[in-house]
């Protein structure tokens, strides 16, 4: 067993992304066929919490985790994770990884693989599994109707949305982030993303984007509620 662990200097309070590889990871793969001939615009509904949610600390990986448990096909009827379970989930993950510090008091951020851990000792999701094909793995996993938790190096041009909600990879990092991929835009070829950043919400990533930013360290997996 081999486990990369990086942690990533943040430079926006936003950020909290840390990464854990876990060579175990590969055991369990997200097993699916890229089909392009399937592709199709394709957008996953989430239910959204009440009132509009604003991330203030580095709980990306818990936003993203009650994202992927608010989707339609994945989630528990009648049940809307909100912030606070955002925030429960970062607590607990912090105490899961692999060094020092917790939340509260100290926003050391966190990973995907400890938002999956505790999801599941919350009784909120089970299984869960990797994708290891880059972003065409992710669409069409996406096309399929499976919102997916991505982890990745956050530049700073990805602040900046365009007219169009789109965004770029360019620009220095500015450090880690957990988003949820849970749409996609045959014509354009782009991905669409959620935050709980207030009014920056929803954004568009363009796929090859994407892909730079997972063969870069980055990560993406699926869970499935219970």
């Amino acid at each position: 067993m081999t486990v990369d662990v990086e942690i990533v200097e943040q430079k926006s309070e936003l950020l909290g992304r840390n990464k854990v590889h876990d060579s175990r990871s590969l055991e369990f793969p997200m097993t699916s066929t890229v089909d392009r001939s399937t592709w199709k615009s394709k957008s996953i509904r989430l239910y959204d919490p009440t009132p509009n949610p604003n991330q203030e600390i580095g709980c990306c990986t818990g936003v993203s985790k009650c994202n992927q448990l608010n989707a339609v096909g994945n989630r528990v009827a009648g049940r809307v994770l909100k912030m606070p379970d955002a925030v429960r989930i970062y607590s607990r993950s912090t105490q899961l990884d692999p060094w020092d510090g917790s939340y509260p008091p100290e926003d050391t951020g966190s990973s995907g693989l400890a938002s999956c851990k505790t999801a599941i000792e919350f009784g909120l999701a089970g299984e869960y599994r990797w994708i290891f094909g880059g972003a065409d793995e992710v669409v069409q996993n996406v096309v399929e109707g499976h919102p997916i938790s991505v982890g990745t190096w956050w530049y700073e041009d990805m602040f900046n949305q365009d007219s169009r909600g789109l965004i770029h990879a360019t620009g220095s990092k500015a450090g880690g982030h957990q988003y949820i991929i849970r749409g996609y835009d045959l014509d354009r070829d782009w991905v669409l993303g959620r935050c709980w950043w207030g009014s920056f919400k929803d954004f568009w990533l363009p796929r090859a984007d994407l892909d730079s930013l997972l063969r870069d360290g980055g990560d993406a997996h699926f869970q499935k509620s219970v």
